[in-house]
């Protein structure tokens, strides 16, 4: 394995003889290693290798390679594990006109950055910032280092704290289980003739982890202030992942959005939704009884994908003036978006606070953004990730299960120190998040606190996955230590796939693959870069000649026994995460060569006809909790033209719905439902009622109209 490296800005005059420390670093690095991540296989750990400088303008140059728009790190860079600083330098050192520390958590927010206290009792002049970590400088004295207080912050920074005290409890001589979950430790299946197989496939540490909150002392999601293994690694995964608080969900990014809207909103408050959300978000506007203000919805007929908001449509809708019964509490943007387009989130954050709304991110698709400077944005100094410490998001929600290690359903949500400042210390614009989250008089993040758990054991299982909780852990400890390598490694993974695939079609990396200019149409590129919008890579969109071609290219994949993410009738998605490897690139070209003829620029529009551009459009009519529960009654979808939704239809993947509680049936609406099922068939969209083979869908009855409330 290649080895570690740890970058030391030190104020000690350059005679002095820094090995004794570097080795010490190194071997306490690889017995930490040893003893925190062992298997059951030999394995030679990596070498911590230290790399010192004098001053803070060495930093960039010993950290990247090529910088501008598509920064690229040195190889030694990618694999840094965390940042030693003295404290003069850490405190008055600049970089590029920045101070020392801004930068560093501006371009590497994910790696520790410790900072040497020179005397157990030195005060700094003020807090430092997330990811900065202060320890004693006695232990890392260069001539006479300390290796166990060395190990023991290095232990604070990278034990996993629940998946070892999971690991603890299970690996000794097996208890005897008197408690849930009923197959007792996995005694049901292996001593079963019949299922004993199913033992043996999934081995006996499945059974043995999966266990119930009677083991109390690991921890339960109910109780996340707690004093355990469970709570501390919430905790720590703050820290990792820059936000103030992070809570576990163990049933999906789902189950955060619908917690989250009913804790931030009362009923009949207004949300700004982007219209193109997952229709979990719609789920959570009906339960927290909300009114939604659909942002403007625009669809790309030529690829059949949905184009961001712009920064002008946002910004209207955010300063629209209107009555103070209806001023929107909250804002709700997808980010990146299904096919990878990243809003500024750090103007838009700038945008609400200024109306004192509040930001939600629904940052499911991209929960890796925090560990590489290729996120750091171009114009302003802040980050795409939505809870970077500059303030981005207020709140956001990460599904760690989809681009990062961790188990199906594993989700995460990130409460942001920005949430804290404007709860606590904001002005008169957050009197009403003051006034609901008030304790004694002031905003309070304890009565926050209470408030979101509180939601949370409305929704979460009071028997909920331990070894999905582990992974939880476990995927925010692999970021920090390895987070920069695995991106920049498949970043330049992919740009060499790019460049591969368009010199094997001979045609331009943009004809090939889609990008920002191609989703949001060439004439609005120019606007939507100057705003600040990013395609992130690791989201791969194909670009296929025409529907025909796109049928043919899928059958290539199958052929090969090779999955994609989603598709349109004219793309084919693939996303890259950090299980992905080169090998897979490789697999993967094998299948681009085959089908070498059927790749570039779609010669016919998706979906043709320009009534489906309208589709997404419109605003409730009637309140959509009254409508999502009121009596309906089930009629064909062909006539259902002028009726009220009671139910939501949605094209899956990507989740985008077209039908939503309380919105009024257009031709449009059908008619894009209608094309989806002729490509897909009925299960192509959740939520059909068929009905003698018709598709189907509930509308309020004309019986219930007085019942429900009109807008």
């Amino acid at each position: 394995m290649n080895d570690r490296f740890a970058f030391y800005l030190s104020q000690h005059h350059a005679a002095l003889d820094h090995t004794p420390l570097f080795e010490t670093l190194s071997d306490v690095f690889q017995n930490f290693c040893n003893a925190t991540f062992a298997s059951n296989e030999p394995f030679r750990w990596p070498r911590l290798v230290t790399r010192s400088c004098a001053g803070p303008d060495e930093i960039p140059s010993m950290l990247y390679a090529r910088r501008g728009d598509r920064p690229r790190l040195h190889d030694h860079a990618k694999r840094a594990v965390f940042f030693l600083l003295d404290a003069k330098p850490a405190l008055e050192g600049k970089i590029e006109g920045m101070p020392l520390c801004a930068w560093l958590e501006l371009h590497f927010p994910g790696v520790p950055k410790i900072v040497l206290r020179p005397t157990p009792k030195h005060k700094f002049p003020a807090p430092l910032p997330p990811g900065f970590f202060v320890e004693d400088a006695a232990p890392f004295h260069p001539a006479n280092p300390d290796p166990a207080k060395i190990r023991a912050c290095f232990r604070s920074l990278w034990q996993p704290r629940f998946w070892n005290a999971l690991q603890d409890y299970v690996s000794g001589e097996p208890a005897d289980s008197w408690h849930t979950p009923g197959h007792n430790a996995g005694n049901a299946f292996k001593r079963s003739p019949f299922l004993r197989n199913l033992w043996q496939a999934y081995s006996p540490m499945s059974f043995r982890s999966d266990l119930s909150v009677s083991v109390d002392h690991l921890g339960d999601l109910s109780t996340p202030e707690a004093h355990t293994p469970l709570a501390d690694a919430q905790r720590m995964t703050a820290d990792i992942f820059g936000a103030a608080q992070s809570r576990y969900i163990t049933n999906g990014t789902s189950t955060s959005n619908k917690a989250m809207l009913m804790t931030l909103l009362r009923p009949g408050e207004t949300v700004l939704v982007d219209r193109n959300c997952h229709k979990s978000v719609h789920h959570a506007v009906v339960t927290s009884g909300a009114i939604p203000v659909y942002l403007p919805a625009h669809f790309n007929l030529r690829l059949g994908v949905w184009s961001p908001v712009s920064l002008a449509e946002l910004s209207r809708a955010i300063n629209t003036p209107r009555p103070p019964e209806k001023k929107p509490r909250l804002l709700i943007l997808t980010t990146c978006t299904y096919e990878g387009i990243l809003y500024p989130v750090w103007e838009i954050g700038r945008l609400c606070e200024a109306a004192g709304i509040l930001f939600y991110a629904d940052e499911a698709w991209a929960p890796y953004l925090h560990f590489h400077p290729y996120y750091a944005a171009r114009n302003a100094p802040a980050r795409y990730n939505a809870t970077c410490a500059s303030g981005g998001a207020h709140v956001a929600a990460q599904s760690t299960h989809k681009a990062l290690a961790a188990f199906s359903q594993a989700s995460m949500i990130h409460i942001s120190h920005r949430f804290n400042d404007v709860l606590e210390r904001g002005g008169p614009q957050w009197e009403w998040l003051q006034k609901r989250f008030g304790l004694n008089g002031a905003g309070s993040r304890e009565k926050f606190n209470h408030d979101l758990d509180e939601i949370l054991r409305y929704h979460h299982s009071t028997s909920p996955n331990y070894p999905m909780m582990a992974t939880l852990d476990t995927s925010g400890i692999h970021m920090r230590l390895d987070g920069l390598r695995l991106i920049e490694d498949r970043l330049r993974w992919i740009q060499a796939f790019k460049q591969r695939v368009a010199h094997l079609c001979g045609l331009p990396v943009s004809d090939c693959f889609v990008d920002l200019p191609a989703i949001v149409g060439p004439g609005n590129a120019a606007r939507f870069k100057r705003d600040g919008y990013l395609h992130d890579p690791m989201k791969m969109l194909v670009s296929l000649r025409n529907a025909k071609a796109c049928d043919e290219f899928k059958t290539l994949l199958r052929n090969r026994r090779i999955q994609w993410e989603k598709s349109t009738p004219v793309t084919v998605q693939f996303l890259v995460g950090t299980g992905t490897f080169e090998d897979h690139f490789e697999d993967l070209f094998e299948t681009f060569k085959r089908g070498r003829d059927l790749i570039g620029p779609p010669m016919v529009d998706a979906f043709k006809g320009s009534h489906f551009s309208n589709a997404l459009g419109g605003q409730p009519v009637v309140v959509p909790r009254d409508a999502a529960l009121c009596d309906g009654e089930i009629v064909p979808l062909e006539k259902s033209k002028g009726r009220v939704c009671a139910q939501l239809l949605v094209p899956y993947p990507p989740g985008i719905p077209v039908f939503i509680p309380g919105l009024e049936i257009t031709a449009q609406m059908i008619a894009l439902v209608k094309r989806v099922i002729a490509t897909e068939g009925h299960d192509g969209v959740h939520g059909l009622f068929i009905q003698n083979n018709r598709p189907c869908v509930e509308v309020i009855r004309d019986d219930e109209k007085q019942r429900v409330r009109w807008l």
